[in-house]
């Protein structure tokens, strides 16, 4: 990724047993990136449904979204561990 981002966001996903989308939050918006936003939200959704948490009744996914001005972009994601 180029040395400044256009927007950084870390956006939270639950997903079901199923792997399908539960509920989303944003922890910290790119609110000067509304445009950013509805990419992100509807690219989550798109990829549903996810790896089922078989171990789990349920599983929140925190990532975090590193965009560039191209549309580019790059995620770290952060998981709550199986038991």
């Amino acid at each position: 990724m180029p040395p400044l981002l256009y927007a950084i966001g870390v956006f939270q996903v639950d997903v079901d047993h199923r792997g399908e989308v539960l509920a989303t939050a944003w922890m910290r918006a790119p609110s000067h990136a509304p445009e950013v936003m509805a990419e992100i939200e509807r690219t989550v959704r798109r990829a549903a449904p996810f790896p089922v948490p078989a171990l789990m009744g349920r599983v929140t996914y925190t990532d975090t979204w590193l965009w560039d001005r191209s549309g580019r972009f790059q995620l770290d994601t952060l998981t709550e561990g199986q038991r």
